[in-house]
């Protein structure tokens, strides 16, 4: 009766409720029902641990529990004698498997754990758990049989697979693959087997078709390779098909010379780099109808695409005035997020709907916004008039608004209005930055009476008040520090620091916990501490206990926002600082890009096979002697693919910016189709080393990216060191290079005049492989012509 009445009642409500039983007994916890996740951690730990495990049953049917709360369930029971060491004591744990310790998982024979794989509640309950409870549970079933790895890993767990596995299959079986959820790193190398065995490419999953890749389709006819292309196009009930840039320009590629295909048989980003002098005038707008799908942030800052995008468009769409009409903003869709603010605040209203499709908005974006709202001329009317409801159906916008929009609104309607956008934006995932942005502004006009005093003036915090979604809105830094106690803070750490985001408040809690802990923070405190953490010093650090991978992985979860380098570097070596800590598999996924905080003397202790088995590396932010620690490991790491050169260079392609020269020269001979960001990535002291004739060979495919990215840095470094007869070879429009100037040193002696040709003529055909054995060109004619001058001068 009382779950049922409770299932309705309001989270702070549920909290008051639990905080008045005085004692918690087997009966209260039945009675409680799913309003148990009410328990604070202090509360759980303080019930006898036969209550808890004589209460199991009830406990593994509550949804909700957040990780303080699951740890010390489990902790609780496994103290009374509750035996972890089965695949169904596994699943007799329910929505309390997040608080089992990776540790416990890994002791479960795997054989069982691949039973339970089937039972579907049991997967719905680990799919809410620490990512490294799934990793350690997938890696446990891969172990059975690798060679059976995509029918044995359950579809939504399938993004635990270490790509290394995936890159030879012994038979493709499309359809099981196109089940299952995959990461792009994954499709890469699964994509060109798929790709080859399809006979329907439509009915390829968005998950799949991410993998494509030059490379991946270069067995493939040229009919097959433009249906998969088609096959990445925005359809009705599918999601979009995410790919980087190097992929769409690769796709490009091959479709650019086909006039079959129109503008809606592409996929909308791949727009993004057709060339506009394809375009028909009388087609042009029906290629911006196109584009205004497309993702704008997609695209590198140096090719400088949204200025000459936008230019051609007003051209197209007779845009002029500095104003869009409504049919203008139809038009131009997601183009819209590139537009200069002027033309946001002067444009028509239906604008401010096309903006809440922008994944980003700058700061002078923004002011334009609230420009265009505070005149009142658009459908949301006067501001005098703006309601809770104003602000519900401003959609995404609010979270980028400035103060003096917040300040329209009275402390009651932005509370109520918190309570759901906040659900709102933890389901978009939305950054801990933009959060802390929002929160700033959006609490930047409080009253608080008694600011300045030491005192809590406004109201204690408790249970309930954690408990308010809206929560800890109300309090400045002085308050927050005033009104929240030692005590309450330790009851429900898990609870306030995943509401808690201003660093002013991140600071006072981790200041509190040094009082609650002087010693130092226990795994236990330090494995709930979130976005909390990255507030802390490299002192407070030094203090942590970070001595199992349950800890390393919760700390390093790029969800509570990035590290700096030396924080990074203090939490893993706290981690390496504890005896038979390494760093394996499990805690590179778990470091990720933060390996690069790392000194290059411990990046050599990863072994090959630790590192075969992880997930690709992003080390982009590395210096040269890591990335070259890191790819002596990969090259051992990825060996036995070399048979199969694409695989290969998959595998390898994130550590090649440490390879040297000789292996770069290698690969060019293996027809891999090097896509232009890996080129761009390669270390500046290798690509003045190849010769037009291995960049070429390289990019295979590619190579026109050339030209497209002939601004960026690394591409024009490259063309310097070239000679410009050489870079016409290529016939892709490359400008730059250096010249094959002949100078002559004339000498007369008595009737007889001698003019010699500079060694630079000659040495400038041995770059790289001898441009000599090329035949004709430019430069032999220019050597013809000094050589034939030579004989004619010396000659009576």
């Amino acid at each position: 009766m009382i779950t049922e009445f409770c299932s309705e009642i309001d989270p702070e409500v549920t909290a008051a409720l639990v905080a008045n039983f005085p004692t918690i007994s087997t009966t209260t916890i039945q009675t409680l029902g799913n309003q148990s996740v009410g328990l604070t951690q202090g509360q759980i730990s303080s019930v006898s641990p036969s209550i808890i495990n004589s209460t199991l049953p009830t406990l593994s049917i509550v949804p909700g529990w957040n990780q303080g709360q699951a740890n010390a369930l489990i902790q609780s029971i496994t103290s009374a004698g509750y035996k972890i060491d089965t695949g169904s004591s596994l699943v007799t744990l329910g929505t309390l498997i997040g608080g089992v310790p990776s540790t416990t998982i890994s002791s479960i024979p795997p054989t069982q754990l691949l039973t339970v794989s089937q039972n579907p509640t049991f997967i719905t309950n680990i799919l809410s758990a620490p990512v490294i409870l799934q990793e350690t549970y997938v890696q446990q079933i891969v172990s059975v049989d690798q060679t059976k790895v995509v029918e044995n890993v359950p579809d939504a767990l399938a993004s635990f697979i270490p790509p290394v596995l995936l890159s030879s299959p012994t038979s493709v079986n499309v359809t099981l693959i196109n089940k299952k959820s995959w990461k792009q790193e994954q499709a890469l190398v699964l994509f060109g087997p798929v790709a080859s065995a399809s006979d329907n490419t439509e009915e390829l999953s968005e998950s799949v078709l991410q993998g494509f890749t030059g490379s991946s389709v270069q067995t493939l006819s040229q009919q097959k390779i433009r249906q998969l292309v088609k096959a990445c196009r925005p359809r009705a009930g599918r999601n979009k098909v995410v790919l980087k840039e190097s992929q769409l320009t690769c796709m490009y590629n091959y479709v650019k010379e086909d006039i079959t295909l129109n503008f809606t048989d592409l996929p909308s980003d791949l727009l993004l780099y057709y060339s506009y002098d394809k375009v028909q005038s009388v087609n042009c707008r029906s290629y911006f109808s196109a584009l205004g799908s497309a993702d704008f942030s997609v695209l590198s800052s140096v090719l400088n695409k949204p200025s000459v995008l936008f230019s051609n468009a007003q051209n197209c769409l007779g845009i002029s005035g500095g104003r869009l009409s409504r049919d203008q903003v139809g038009v131009l869709g997601n183009m819209i997020c590139t537009l200069n603010p002027s033309y946001i605040q002067n444009s028509d209203p239906l604008i401010l709907e096309k903006l809440k499709n922008c994944g980003y908005i700058s700061d002078t974006q923004v002011t334009a916004i609230q420009t265009l709202l505070f005149s009142g001329n658009t459908s949301y009317g006067n501001r005098s008039t703006w309601t809770l409801d104003t602000l519900n159906q401003l959609g995404s916008l609010p979270l980028y608004f400035k103060r003096d929009f917040w300040e329209i609104f009275s402390s009651t309607t932005k509370r109520t209005y918190l309570k759901s956008f906040i659900q709102v934006l933890k389901k978009q995932k939305i950054s801990i930055v933009k959060l802390r942005k929002f929160f700033t502004e959006f609490s930047y006009n409080l009253k608080i009476t008694g600011r300045a005093a030491a005192v809590c003036t406004i109201g204690n915090i408790t249970e309930a008040t954690i408990a308010d979604p809206s929560f800890p809105f109300g309090y400045d830094s002085t308050q927050f520090a005033a009104c929240l106690d030692i005590t309450v803070l330790r009851d429900n750490l898990a609870s306030i620091t995943d509401k808690v985001v201003d660093t002013s408040f991140q600071t006072i809690i981790l200041n509190k916990l040094n009082q609650l802990y002087p010693s130092g923070l226990s795994d236990s405190v330090v494995q709930v501490l979130g976005s909390t953490s990255r507030a802390a010093t490299v002192s407070d650090i030094s203090k942590w206990n970070v001595s199992t991978i349950d800890t390393l992985s919760s700390l390093m979860n790029t969800v509570n926002g990035g590290w700096t380098s030396e924080q990074s570097k203090a939490v893993i070596m706290r981690y390496l600082s504890v005896v038979n800590n390494t760093l394996g598999t499990a805690e590179l996924n778990a470091i990720g890009s933060n390996l690069c905080s790392l000194d290059a003397g411990v990046l050599k202790t990863i072994s090959a096979d630790s590192l075969r088995k992880a997930n690709s590396m992003t080390v982009s932010s590395c210096t040269a002697d890591q990335k070259s620690a890191l790819y002596s490991i990969a090259n051992s790491s990825f060996s036995s693919q070399r048979s199969v050169p694409t695989t290969f260079y998959l595998l390898i392609s994130p550590y090649l910016g440490g390879a040297p020269v000789e292996d770069i020269r290698a690969l060019s001979a293996l027809n891999i189709s090097m896509d232009i960001a890996t080129f761009k990535s390669l270390s500046p002291a290798v690509l003045p080393a190849l010769s037009v004739g291995t960049v070429r060979d390289l990019l295979g495919v590619n190579l026109p990216d050339l030209k497209l990215f002939e601004n960026s840095t690394e591409v024009q470094f490259w063309v310097d060191q070239q000679y410009k007869v050489d870079l016409e070879t290529l016939n892709i429009g490359l400008i730059g290079g250096k010249d094959l100037a002949v100078s002559t040193t004339t000498t007369t002696t008595n009737t007889t005049t001698v003019t010699t040709v500079t060694n630079q003529t000659v040495a400038a055909t041995a770059q790289g492989s001898a441009v000599v054995h090329r035949g004709s060109g430019p430069w032999f004619i220019t050597l013809c012509v000094a050589l034939l001058t030579i004989t004619l001068q010396i000659l009576p």
